[in-house]
C-alpha cells in the first residue's frame, strides 16, 4: 500500500474502532431494548437519521446480511465487510438526499409482519415502497444479553410494473 493511502486509511480506521468503542460502552450504559417492536423502532429511526453509531447498535456483533445491490453480491458475513458495505450505503444515501441534516429517509415498513419463533428469536418481514421499487426485507432478531439484536438482514429490490 502506498503511503498516501496509509495516511488515509489509518486515521479512518482509527476513528472507526473508536466509535465502535464508544458505541459498546453506550450500549452497556443504555437501558435493555425489551421488545422486538422497540429494536426495530431503534433500527428504522437510526437509518433514517443515518446515526452509524446507533444503527450499529441494532446489530448483533456478528451480524449477517444479503444486500440487494452490487458490489455486496454475496452474504456479508465479516464485521469489517458488514461495516464497509454499510458505510457504503450510508454515504450514497446522504449524497443523494439532498440533505444536510437528519433524517436523510423517511422509511416507512408496509405490510409488518412480526413472528416469534422462539422465546430469543423474531422473524420480522415488511416492504418498503419507493416510487416504481418494491424493496423486501426480512430481519432475523435474537435476545442478547443487551436487548433484541437484528443477527441477519435479507434485502431484495423489485422493479414493479
Amino acid at each position: 500500500m502506498n503511503r498516501r493511502k496509509l495516511l488515509v486509511v489509518v486515521p479512518f480506521a482509527f476513528v472507526l474502532h473508536s466509535q465502535l468503542v464508544m458505541a459498546q460502552e453506550k450500549r452497556a450504559a443504555r437501558p435493555r431494548v425489551t421488545t422486538v417492536e422497540e429494536a426495530l423502532s431503534d433500527f428504522i429511526t437510526a437509518f433514517d437519521n443515518l446515526d452509524w453509531l446507533a444503527f450499529r447498535e441494532c446489530f448483533s456483533a456478528k451480524a449477517t446480511m444479503f444486500h440487494p445491490s452490487a458490489p455486496n453480491i454475496r452474504r456479508i458475513d465479516a464485521p469489517k465487510q458488514f461495516e464497509k458495505a454499510w458505510l457504503g450505503v450510508f454515504d450514497r444515501i446522504k449524497r443523494s438526499s439532498g440533505r444536510n441534516a437528519p433524517p436523510y429517509m423517511d422509511l416507512r415498513p408496509l405490510d409488518l409482519l412480526v413472528e416469534p419463533l422462539s422465546n430469543d428469536v423474531t422473524l420480522v418481514t415488511f416492504h418498503l415502497v419507493d416510487g416504481t421499487v418494491l424493496s423486501r426485507r426480512t430481519l432475523v432478531f435474537r435476545r442478547e444479553s443487551t436487548g433484541w439484536r437484528i443477527v441477519h438482514i435479507h434485502a431484495s429490490n423489485l422493479i414493479m410494473p
